[in-house]
């Protein structure tokens, strides 16, 4: 029975929390529905710090826009501290001047009514615009184009919005940073506004969503973005709306008249106030908080916040520190010794200055780190992989395909510099040594088609990089030895002697590297040629193959070779010269022995399949022969870079020892 009434106590008492919950919330509906006014703060502008501004709406219990505003009603506390509204930003957003964007979307979809329907729509927002209003007409399908630019003739705007035609896919995030560009060069003081209408996905932007919102909240727009038909797309274009704007989806084209009417009217209808901010920051992140209330007048108070990040202008200003100046430590000796030298002189250091040296240094520092391990990550991720140039060797566009577009003009290097060098270098021919010009005749022969560099143009680089490190070495020398000619002499014979050595250097390193590249791919040519001749194909059609499929320096060779034989040179005499192209041994020896089958007549299927695993075998002793060199070579590094770290760091705390020793028993 005591169980039974207990249980009829516990549903009495949360029958009456019940009825207390519903009797609270009708009480609010009917709170709401009598007062009925909705306060929105749009945006904020704290750009011209201390000047703030604050753009607002304030809808009354019809849904509309309230006519007349008294600003007393308003109260502004930026961080709980009251603020006075300035007189400035009183009244109606209309009397302010507007300059807007309207970029319509004129892709290849919005062919027929669609493009029609909001030629018709944006002609008619026109009509709401004042004599001082200034609009701009983007277009945008694949690019953007500023069909009309910032004007407040309404006759050039409709021409250029009847002007145009539906083609091509669709970049609204492009069209959004360009019409943010377009209103951030408006008018101090004038409202900013975005409207953009598009009908589906983005296809052809090369700024992302984030990026192009990210800049229109910079430049103070608001952003006001149609979705025309069921392919937009909503969570995107949403995203695109700063606070204070507003995403409208038009199911068709007839909805598009009423959301341009909806948007005029928001804009019309905006309240700007402004107030003078004393608030400072201490960093730059720091977020201000804002609050803006409405007293409503059946005394119901509205109460909005919204934050601000402030200017560099509102950072608390540092205290000054005062100099810190350190004493030098010295030892004391013993009489008659003379004046004590100081151990440990630490320089004066002025802090909250900004010449410390060495804050300086650290920072200069920091920064070349930076910068190198900027251009270190661009390099590796724009260098393709050790896996991928051989795959592309193998599955790399033909010949003839990835050339140089001869359409394209000739840059300032062909056009100017390249020439120039080439007349310079022909004057210092005349004066260089000949065994040295034929050695670099016959390095640039070993570099390979489309031998780009003469003799003359090498010279001329050899030369012109001389003088250009002769110049600020020679400067150096004179600022640090004033007194000495001996050793202006001796930095520029140096400057010369490096500006005419690094491009000797490159070119042997370019024929090695090249040389490297003929050796490994020697194995795999000979192998699919040996596979062609045997599948029944002759010996310059399957070399014709190796050519058509693959692209590195040794089909480079092959082609040559093939032109030689197409146009009537003895074959004899076209192998040789491949010969002296490459100056290979490995290829040297294959050449050998095709010229012995030629003579002979034996089968090529099988010489080429003798020599591959010849040339394979070649290439594996190579590299067993590199493996057996590696320790004599890394014999100087340790014996001069590591052995000596080894022996600082495992005897250092015992030569102490010993001298401490030796240092108490000594006389």
């Amino acid at each position: 029975m005591s169980r039974l009434l207990q249980n009829k106590r516990v549903r009495a008492s949360w029958t009456l929390a019940f009825l207390l919950i519903v009797s609270q919330l009708l009480f609010a509906v009917a709170a709401s529905a009598q007062t009925g006014y909705k306060l929105v703060i749009n945006q904020i502008d704290g750009r011209g710090w201390p000047s703030i501004g604050l753009n607002i709406t304030l809808t009354g219990p019809d849904g509309k826009a309230v006519p007349d505003v008294d600003a007393s009603r308003f109260e502004i506390s930026e961080e709980g501290q009251p603020q006075a509204i300035t007189g400035m930003a009183l009244g109606q957003a209309r009397t302010i001047p507007l300059s807007i964007v309207l970029a319509i979307d004129v892709s290849g979809s919005m062919a027929g009514d669609k493009l029609a329907q909001a030629k018709a729509a944006a002609i008619a927002f026109l009509a709401s615009l004042g004599p001082a209003d200034r609009a701009t007409l983007l277009a945008f399908n694949a690019r953007v184009l500023e069909v009309v630019p910032s004007t407040s003739d309404h006759a050039a705007l409709e021409q250029g919005i009847n002007a145009l035609q539906p083609s091509g896919n669709t970049a609204a995030f492009d069209a959004l940073y360009r019409s943010a560009e377009i209103v951030t060069a408006a008018p101090a003081g004038a409202r900013r506004a975005v409207i953009l209408l598009t009908d589906g996905e983005d296809t052809s932007s090369k700024y992302s969503s984030r990026v192009a919102a990210d800049v229109a909240r910079q430049a103070g727009a608001l952003v006001y973005t149609i979705g025309l038909g069921p392919d937009a797309n909503d969570a995107v274009l949403t995203s695109l709306v700063q606070p204070g704007g507003k995403y409208y989806k038009a199911p068709s084209g007839n909805d598009l008249t009423g959301i341009y009417n909806a948007i005029s009217l928001e804009l019309s209808s905006q309240i700007l106030l402004g107030y003078n901010s004393v608030t400072h920051v201490s960093r730059t992140y720091d977020l201000v908080s804002v609050q803006v209330k409405y007293t409503a007048p059946d005394g119901t108070p509205i109460v909005q916040t919204i934050r601000y990040r402030p200017p560099r202008a509102a950072l608390v200003e540092p205290t000054p520190v005062a100099a810190i100046v350190a004493t030098p430590f010295t030892v004391p000796l013993p009489p008659g010794v003379g004046k004590p030298a100081p151990i440990l002189d630490i320089p004066t250091v002025n802090v909250g200055s900004t010449t410390v040296s060495t804050m300086s240094v650290l920072g200069a520092l920091l920064v070349g780190m930076a910068v190198i391990s900027l251009v270190a990550a661009y390099v590796v991720k724009t260098s393709p992989s050790e896996a991928a140039l051989r795959l592309a060797s193998y599955t790399g566009p033909l010949h003839g395909q990835a050339g140089i577009d001869s359409t394209k003009p000739p840059g300032f290097v062909n056009r100017v510099l390249a020439p120039a060098l080439e007349g310079l270098g022909k004057r210092i021919t005349r004066f260089s040594p000949k065994s040295y010009t034929e050695r670099v005749e016959q390095l640039l022969r070993l570099t390979g088609p489309p031998y780009r560099l003469r003799l003359s143009g090498f010279l001329g680089i050899q030369f012109a990089l001389s003088i250009v490190l002769l110049i600020p070495m020679l400067w150096w020398a004179l600022r640090t030895y004033p007194t000495t000619p001996a050793q202006w002499l001796l930095t520029s014979a140096l400057a010369l002697a490096i500006g005419s050595y690094i491009p000797y250097f490159w070119l042997v390193r370019s024929v090695t590297n090249r040389k490297k590249a003929l050796l490994r791919a020697l194995p795999g040519a000979l192998d699919f040629m040996a596979i062609n001749v045997e599948a029944g194909m002759g010996f310059d059609s399957a070399m014709a193959e190796v050519v058509r499929r693959w692209h590195n320096p040794l089909t480079d060779e092959f082609a040559l070779l093939l032109i030689d034989f197409q146009i009537g040179k003895p074959r004899k005499e076209a192998w040789r010269d491949l010969v002296q192209r490459t100056q290979v041994p490995d290829l040297t020896s294959f050449v050998t022995a095709m010229l012995q089958n030629e003579q002979v007549g034996s089968s090529i299927g099988h010489l080429l399949r003798v020599q591959a695993e010849h040339m394979r075998i070649r290439r594996r002793q190579r590299a067993e022969e590199a493996a057996r060199v590696a320790p004599v070579k890394m014999l100087l590094p340790l014996v001069f870079f590591i052995f000596p770290g080894i022996l600082v760091v495992l005897l250092g705390p015992a030569i102490a020892q010993v001298l401490d020793v030796f240092g108490n028993g000594g006389p």
